[in-house]
Protein backbone atom coordinates (compact mmCIF):
# COMPACT_ATOMS: atom_id res chain seq x y z
CA UNK A 1 0.00 0.00 0.00
CA UNK A 2 1.57 3.14 -0.96
CA UNK A 3 2.56 5.45 2.04
CA UNK A 4 4.65 2.02 4.18
CA UNK A 5 7.76 2.84 5.46
CA UNK A 6 6.76 6.12 6.83
CA UNK A 7 9.80 6.00 8.72
CA UNK A 8 11.80 6.66 6.22
CA UNK A 9 11.37 9.90 4.12
CA UNK A 10 10.98 10.53 0.41
CA UNK A 11 15.15 10.46 -1.05
CA UNK A 12 15.26 13.34 -3.22
CA UNK A 13 15.42 10.97 -6.22
CA UNK A 14 12.16 9.65 -5.26
CA UNK A 15 10.69 12.89 -4.48
CA UNK A 16 11.72 14.54 -8.03
CA UNK A 17 9.81 11.14 -9.61
CA UNK A 18 6.93 11.59 -7.70
CA UNK A 19 7.12 15.51 -8.85
CA UNK A 20 7.57 15.01 -12.26
CA UNK A 21 5.41 12.57 -12.86
CA UNK A 22 2.08 14.53 -11.28
CA UNK A 23 2.73 17.74 -13.48
CA UNK A 24 3.39 15.26 -17.01
CA UNK A 25 -0.12 13.25 -15.64
CA UNK A 26 -1.55 16.45 -15.22
CA UNK A 27 -0.63 17.83 -18.55
CA UNK A 28 -2.08 14.22 -19.69
CA UNK A 29 -4.79 14.79 -18.70
CA UNK A 30 -5.96 18.02 -20.13
CA UNK A 31 -4.69 16.67 -23.65
CA UNK A 32 -6.59 13.86 -23.30
CA UNK A 33 -10.05 15.48 -21.88
CA UNK A 34 -9.80 17.31 -25.19
CA UNK A 35 -9.08 14.18 -27.67
CA UNK A 36 -12.00 12.41 -25.93
CA UNK A 37 -14.28 15.18 -26.95
CA UNK A 38 -13.86 14.97 -30.31
CA UNK A 39 -12.26 11.41 -31.06
CA UNK A 40 -14.65 9.52 -33.63
CA UNK A 41 -13.09 6.22 -33.73
CA UNK A 42 -13.92 3.57 -31.61
CA UNK A 43 -11.26 1.91 -30.77
CA UNK A 44 -8.60 4.77 -30.12
CA UNK A 45 -10.92 5.96 -28.01
CA UNK A 46 -11.01 3.29 -25.50
CA UNK A 47 -7.13 3.98 -25.84
CA UNK A 48 -7.67 7.10 -24.82
CA UNK A 49 -9.61 6.09 -22.36
CA UNK A 50 -8.06 4.19 -20.25
CA UNK A 51 -4.84 6.56 -20.95
CA UNK A 52 -7.37 9.30 -18.90
CA UNK A 53 -7.81 6.43 -16.07
CA UNK A 54 -4.40 5.92 -15.71
CA UNK A 55 -3.18 9.40 -15.69
CA UNK A 56 -6.22 10.47 -12.93
CA UNK A 57 -5.11 7.47 -10.79
CA UNK A 58 -1.53 8.24 -10.93
CA UNK A 59 -2.49 11.94 -9.26
CA UNK A 60 -4.48 10.65 -6.82
CA UNK A 61 -1.80 8.33 -5.77
CA UNK A 62 0.75 11.02 -5.69
CA UNK A 63 -1.34 13.43 -4.08
CA UNK A 64 -1.43 10.58 -1.79
CA UNK A 65 2.63 10.21 -1.00
CA UNK A 66 3.41 14.07 -1.26
CA UNK A 67 0.32 14.86 1.58
CA UNK A 68 1.62 11.82 3.91
CA UNK A 69 5.37 13.28 3.92
CA UNK A 70 3.74 17.00 4.43
CA UNK A 71 5.18 18.35 1.15
CA UNK A 72 3.10 20.93 -1.52
CA UNK A 73 1.09 19.12 -4.06
CA UNK A 74 2.52 20.61 -7.36
CA UNK A 75 0.49 23.14 -9.34
CA UNK A 76 0.95 21.40 -12.65
CA UNK A 77 -2.03 21.84 -15.24
CA UNK A 78 -5.73 22.45 -14.34
CA UNK A 79 -8.52 23.06 -16.28
CA UNK A 80 -7.76 26.16 -16.92
CA UNK A 81 -5.25 25.27 -19.51
CA UNK A 82 -7.45 23.71 -21.37
CA UNK A 83 -10.61 24.22 -23.60
CA UNK A 84 -11.82 20.85 -24.38
CA UNK A 85 -14.57 22.87 -26.40
CA UNK A 86 -12.18 24.35 -28.15
CA UNK A 87 -12.36 22.62 -32.83
CA UNK A 88 -10.85 19.79 -33.34
CA UNK A 89 -6.78 20.26 -34.40
CA UNK A 90 -5.78 16.70 -34.39
CA UNK A 91 -7.76 14.26 -36.25
CA UNK A 92 -8.43 10.33 -34.72
CA UNK A 93 -5.57 9.11 -36.48
CA UNK A 94 -2.76 11.48 -35.13
CA UNK A 95 -4.61 11.00 -31.22
CA UNK A 96 -4.11 7.22 -31.50
CA UNK A 97 -0.07 7.82 -32.78
CA UNK A 98 0.46 10.54 -30.13
CA UNK A 99 -0.80 8.32 -26.95
CA UNK A 100 1.30 5.43 -28.51
CA UNK A 101 4.17 6.99 -28.34
CA UNK A 102 3.71 9.34 -25.13
CA UNK A 103 3.45 5.52 -23.97
CA UNK A 104 6.70 4.75 -24.92
CA UNK A 105 8.02 8.03 -23.15
CA UNK A 106 6.51 6.96 -19.77
CA UNK A 107 7.80 3.50 -19.56
CA UNK A 108 11.81 5.07 -20.41
CA UNK A 109 11.04 7.74 -17.31
CA UNK A 110 9.48 5.16 -15.02
CA UNK A 111 12.16 2.50 -15.87
CA UNK A 112 14.94 4.87 -15.34
CA UNK A 113 13.53 6.71 -12.20
CA UNK A 114 12.90 2.69 -10.42
CA UNK A 115 16.56 2.57 -10.23
CA UNK A 116 16.25 5.26 -7.74
CA UNK A 117 13.91 4.14 -5.28
CA UNK A 118 14.98 3.00 -1.86
CA UNK A 119 11.74 2.67 0.25
CA UNK A 120 9.54 -0.73 -0.68
CA UNK A 121 6.25 1.49 -1.34
CA UNK A 122 7.72 3.71 -4.12
CA UNK A 123 9.48 0.74 -5.65
CA UNK A 124 6.08 -0.99 -5.93
CA UNK A 125 3.96 2.34 -6.87
CA UNK A 126 6.78 2.44 -9.70
CA UNK A 127 6.70 -1.10 -10.61
CA UNK A 128 2.64 -0.38 -11.13
CA UNK A 129 3.21 2.34 -13.49
CA UNK A 130 5.79 0.57 -15.59
CA UNK A 131 3.65 -2.47 -15.57
CA UNK A 132 0.78 0.40 -16.73
CA UNK A 133 2.64 2.12 -19.29
CA UNK A 134 3.51 -1.45 -20.88
CA UNK A 135 -0.19 -2.48 -21.28
CA UNK A 136 -0.79 1.44 -22.81
CA UNK A 137 1.94 0.70 -25.22
CA UNK A 138 0.41 -2.94 -26.20
CA UNK A 139 -3.12 -1.62 -26.45
CA UNK A 140 -2.12 1.39 -28.69
CA UNK A 141 0.16 -0.39 -30.71
CA UNK A 142 -2.86 -3.23 -31.27
CA UNK A 143 -5.00 -0.10 -32.36
CA UNK A 144 -2.62 1.41 -34.26
CA UNK A 145 -1.07 -1.32 -36.36
CA UNK A 146 -4.67 -3.57 -37.14
CA UNK A 147 -5.18 -0.12 -38.73
CA UNK A 148 -1.82 -0.05 -40.87
CA UNK A 149 -1.20 3.31 -39.61
CA UNK A 150 2.24 2.02 -37.89
CA UNK A 151 4.59 1.73 -40.69
CA UNK A 152 7.15 -1.44 -39.31
CA UNK A 153 11.01 -0.73 -38.84
CA UNK A 154 12.86 -2.40 -41.78
CA UNK A 155 13.34 -6.30 -41.98
CA UNK A 156 16.67 -7.03 -42.91
CA UNK A 157 17.87 -10.16 -45.57
CA UNK A 158 18.36 -13.12 -43.60
CA UNK A 159 21.95 -14.11 -42.26
CA UNK A 160 23.65 -16.47 -44.11
CA UNK A 161 26.27 -16.83 -41.19
CA UNK A 162 28.11 -15.68 -37.89
CA UNK A 163 31.04 -13.36 -38.50
CA UNK A 164 33.17 -10.68 -36.77
CA UNK A 165 34.80 -7.41 -37.15
CA UNK A 166 38.42 -7.85 -38.66
CA UNK A 167 39.02 -4.61 -39.61
CA UNK A 168 39.08 -1.16 -38.02
CA UNK A 169 37.19 0.50 -41.04
CA UNK A 170 34.01 -0.68 -39.60
CA UNK A 171 33.99 2.01 -37.43
CA UNK A 172 34.55 4.61 -39.63
CA UNK A 173 32.06 6.83 -42.34
CA UNK A 174 33.94 9.78 -42.64
CA UNK A 175 35.98 8.95 -46.24
CA UNK A 176 35.74 6.60 -49.25
CA UNK A 177 33.11 3.88 -49.07
CA UNK A 178 30.84 3.59 -45.97
CA UNK A 179 29.41 0.37 -44.36
CA UNK A 180 25.72 0.09 -44.43
CA UNK A 181 24.03 0.58 -40.91
CA UNK A 182 23.72 -2.61 -38.85
CA UNK A 183 20.62 -3.22 -36.80
CA UNK A 184 21.47 -2.04 -33.62
CA UNK A 185 21.72 1.54 -35.58
CA UNK A 186 18.66 1.14 -37.29
CA UNK A 187 17.17 0.93 -34.20
CA UNK A 188 18.08 3.82 -32.66
CA UNK A 189 17.33 5.70 -35.60
CA UNK A 190 14.17 4.51 -36.03
CA UNK A 191 12.82 5.04 -32.82
CA UNK A 192 13.80 8.18 -32.66
CA UNK A 193 12.30 9.23 -36.18
CA UNK A 194 9.19 7.74 -34.66
CA UNK A 195 9.26 10.42 -31.42
CA UNK A 196 10.76 13.20 -33.72
CA UNK A 197 7.53 12.67 -36.43
CA UNK A 198 5.40 13.19 -33.08
CA UNK A 199 6.64 15.66 -31.94
CA UNK A 200 6.99 17.80 -35.71
CA UNK A 201 2.99 17.60 -35.64
CA UNK A 202 2.51 19.16 -32.09
CA UNK A 203 4.59 21.87 -32.97
CA UNK A 204 2.66 22.54 -36.56
CA UNK A 205 -0.32 21.94 -34.14
CA UNK A 206 0.90 24.59 -31.44
CA UNK A 207 1.80 26.77 -33.49
CA UNK A 208 -1.41 27.36 -35.49
CA UNK A 209 -3.41 27.83 -31.92
CA UNK A 210 -0.42 29.66 -30.40
CA UNK A 211 -1.68 33.02 -28.60
CA UNK A 212 1.50 34.52 -28.57
CA UNK A 213 3.32 35.78 -30.80
CA UNK A 214 6.78 34.46 -29.10
CA UNK A 215 5.19 30.98 -28.67
CA UNK A 216 4.57 31.06 -32.28
CA UNK A 217 7.92 31.70 -33.28
CA UNK A 218 9.32 29.37 -30.61
CA UNK A 219 7.00 26.70 -32.29
CA UNK A 220 7.97 27.09 -35.82
CA UNK A 221 11.62 27.17 -35.00
CA UNK A 222 11.60 24.16 -33.47
CA UNK A 223 9.57 22.54 -35.68
CA UNK A 224 12.02 23.26 -38.59
CA UNK A 225 14.93 22.08 -36.48
CA UNK A 226 12.96 18.90 -35.67
CA UNK A 227 12.02 18.69 -39.52
CA UNK A 228 15.76 18.55 -40.28
CA UNK A 229 16.85 15.89 -37.36
CA UNK A 230 13.91 14.04 -39.63
CA UNK A 231 15.44 14.48 -42.94
CA UNK A 232 18.69 13.60 -41.29
CA UNK A 233 18.05 10.71 -39.68
CA UNK A 234 15.83 9.50 -42.73
CA UNK A 235 18.90 10.27 -45.11
CA UNK A 236 21.10 7.23 -43.46
CA UNK A 237 18.09 4.41 -43.82
CA UNK A 238 17.54 5.65 -47.54
CA UNK A 239 21.63 5.85 -48.07
CA UNK A 240 20.99 1.61 -46.87
CA UNK A 241 17.85 1.49 -48.98
CA UNK A 242 15.57 0.99 -46.21
CA UNK A 243 12.70 2.33 -45.90
CA UNK A 244 11.53 5.29 -43.83
CA UNK A 245 8.37 5.50 -41.68
CA UNK A 246 5.15 7.77 -42.53
CA UNK A 247 5.16 11.12 -41.53
CA UNK A 248 1.62 13.17 -40.13
CA UNK A 249 1.69 16.58 -40.77
CA UNK A 250 -1.44 16.28 -42.90
CA UNK A 251 -3.47 15.28 -39.52
CA UNK A 252 -3.67 18.42 -38.73
CA UNK A 253 -6.40 20.37 -39.08
CA UNK A 254 -7.02 24.03 -40.34
CA UNK A 255 -8.25 25.43 -36.41
CA UNK A 256 -6.92 28.44 -34.91
CA UNK A 257 -8.73 28.35 -31.72
CA UNK A 258 -6.66 27.42 -28.73
CA UNK A 259 -7.56 24.16 -27.20
CA UNK A 260 -4.83 24.89 -25.13
CA UNK A 261 -3.34 28.07 -23.20
CA UNK A 262 0.38 28.71 -24.19
CA UNK A 263 2.09 27.75 -20.94
CA UNK A 264 1.09 23.84 -21.27
CA UNK A 265 2.22 23.77 -25.26
CA UNK A 266 5.02 25.44 -23.78
CA UNK A 267 6.00 23.15 -21.15
CA UNK A 268 4.60 20.10 -23.43
CA UNK A 269 7.32 20.94 -26.40
CA UNK A 270 10.21 21.85 -24.31
CA UNK A 271 10.30 18.59 -22.00
CA UNK A 272 9.59 16.60 -25.02
CA UNK A 273 13.05 18.64 -26.80
CA UNK A 274 14.79 17.52 -23.17
CA UNK A 275 13.39 14.11 -23.35
CA UNK A 276 14.94 13.66 -26.76
CA UNK A 277 18.66 14.47 -25.99
CA UNK A 278 18.53 11.36 -24.18
CA UNK A 279 17.31 9.48 -26.68
CA UNK A 280 19.50 10.75 -29.21
CA UNK A 281 22.53 9.90 -26.83
CA UNK A 282 21.56 6.74 -26.01
CA UNK A 283 21.16 5.92 -29.88
CA UNK A 284 24.73 7.68 -29.95
CA UNK A 285 26.53 5.42 -27.25
CA UNK A 286 25.07 2.02 -29.55
CA UNK A 287 26.21 3.78 -33.00
CA UNK A 288 29.39 1.36 -34.06
CA UNK A 289 29.75 4.33 -37.54
CA UNK A 290 31.98 7.66 -36.23
CA UNK A 291 30.03 9.85 -38.62
CA UNK A 292 26.59 8.89 -37.57
CA UNK A 293 27.68 9.12 -33.95
CA UNK A 294 29.01 12.85 -34.58
CA UNK A 295 25.75 13.73 -36.18
CA UNK A 296 23.91 12.87 -33.00
CA UNK A 297 26.21 15.02 -31.00
CA UNK A 298 25.32 17.89 -33.57
CA UNK A 299 21.75 17.28 -32.78
CA UNK A 300 21.79 17.13 -29.38
CA UNK A 301 23.44 20.13 -29.22
CA UNK A 302 21.39 22.14 -31.33
CA UNK A 303 18.18 20.33 -29.16
CA UNK A 304 19.93 21.57 -25.99
CA UNK A 305 20.20 25.18 -27.34
CA UNK A 306 16.29 25.11 -28.18
CA UNK A 307 15.43 23.48 -25.21
CA UNK A 308 16.67 25.97 -22.78
CA UNK A 309 15.44 28.89 -25.43
CA UNK A 310 11.99 26.98 -24.38
CA UNK A 311 12.87 27.57 -20.91
CA UNK A 312 13.88 30.69 -20.74
CA UNK A 313 10.29 31.52 -22.22
CA UNK A 314 8.64 29.87 -20.04
CA UNK A 315 10.42 31.30 -17.34
CA UNK A 316 10.07 35.35 -18.41
CA UNK A 317 6.43 34.02 -18.65
CA UNK A 318 6.26 32.81 -15.05
CA UNK A 319 5.34 29.46 -16.41
CA UNK A 320 7.89 27.31 -14.99
CA UNK A 321 6.60 25.67 -11.74
CA UNK A 322 10.16 25.03 -9.33
CA UNK A 323 10.65 21.55 -8.63
CA UNK A 324 11.87 20.68 -5.39
CA UNK A 325 14.92 22.15 -4.41
CA UNK A 326 18.07 21.41 -1.87
CA UNK A 327 18.23 23.87 1.15
CA UNK A 328 20.55 27.26 0.11
CA UNK A 329 22.41 27.20 3.86
CA UNK A 330 24.21 29.99 2.72
CA UNK A 331 21.54 31.92 1.56
CA UNK A 332 19.79 30.99 4.70
CA UNK A 333 23.14 32.52 7.23
CA UNK A 334 22.67 35.97 4.98
CA UNK A 335 18.95 36.58 5.94
CA UNK A 336 20.13 36.82 9.88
Amino acid sequence: MPGGNKQDKLTAAEHATLWSQYVNDSLSVCILRYFLNHVKDKEIRKVLEFALKLSESHITKIKGFLSRENQPIPVGFTEKDVHVDAPLLFTDVYMGVYIHIMSIHGGTRYAGAIGNATRQDIRKYMKQVIDESLELFDRSSDVLIDKGVIVKPPILNKQQEIDFIHKQSYLTGWFGKRRPINSIEISGIYVNMQKMMMKIVLELGFGQVAQSREVQKYMERSRVICRKHLETLSGLLKQSNLNIPSTFEAEVTDSTIPPFSDKLMMYHISTLLSASIGFYGEAMSMTQRRDIAALYAKMIAEVGILAENGMNIMIDHGWFEKPPMATDHEDLSKKK
